[in-house]
């Protein structure tokens, strides 16, 4: 998260064990640290929302990073290791301006129909308006 104190360091995800009869319990066992300087992860959010969990089909593998300074989106994937999650794919500014014209990625969310909508806070020039779009 963006902690204000000047350093020009990447963001990062980081993993607490939540499991009180772990060893590690409370602690940070992993960072995944962001390819980007500058990016201001903000809200994040499931590919699956947690209303879904009747649906089979449904899984929470793909955590949504908005990025409200830079306009990217990191999608990070934990199939593979829920305490090491790796980095999926990264959604780049340009391209949500070129699809959607909205800039300032604020919020992920799930959709019951399995598509994550962002919501925005502006064009690609400044910060107007909330607005929403889907990916």
């Amino acid at each position: 998260m963006f902690t204000g104190t000047g350093r020009q360091k990447a963001d990062y995800l980081a993993t607490v064990d939540v499991d009180p009869s772990s060893p590690t319990y409370s602690k940070v066992v992993h960072r995944l640290r962001m390819p980007y300087v500058g990016d201001e992860l903000h809200h994040s959010g499931w590919n699956a929302c947690s209303s879904c969990h009747a649906d089979p089909l449904a899984a929470r593998r793909f955590l949504v990073l908005p990025c409200l300074l830079s306009g990217r989106i990191y999608v990070t994937d934990i199939q593979k290791d829920l305490k090491a999650p790796t980095l999926h794919k990264v959604i780049e500014p340009h391209d949500i301006i070129e699809k959607t014209g909205l800039g300032y990625p604020h919020t992920a969310h799930c959709l019951a129909s399995g598509d994550v909508m962002v919501s925005c806070l502006g064009d690609k020039k400044e910060m107007l308006k909330a607005v929403d779009f889907f990916c």
